[in-house]
């Protein structure tokens, strides 16, 4: 019976789903990463440009962030910096 009482408040724990943010200029490329990784069970936000990336950072404090190199802009090196740094 306590095994069942168990299993109750499991169930009733939240689910939590990791988050990855997408920054890359190129809309296809956003659109056919997104479907990947959420078919996988995560929560995909994307960022057309590094600044639009950084705004999402001040709200999101997601798992994994993928930037493309070549951004409008800002490169991707130095943005995955600018995250480092604000992490």
């Amino acid at each position: 019976m306590q095994q069942a009482s168990h299993m109750t408040s499991l169930a009733q724990l939240p689910v939590v789903v990791p988050q990855l943010l997408l920054v890359d200029d190129e809309p296809g490329i956003l659109s056919a990463v997104k479907r990947m990784v959420h078919r996988a069970g995560w929560e995909v936000r994307t960022a057309p440009t590094a600044e639009a990336g950084l705004a999402l950072l001040e709200k999101l404090d997601p798992a994994v962030v993928i930037s493309d190199y070549r951004l409008p802009g800002m490169d991707g090196v130095t943005f995955l910096a600018e995250v480092k740094r604000r992490s």
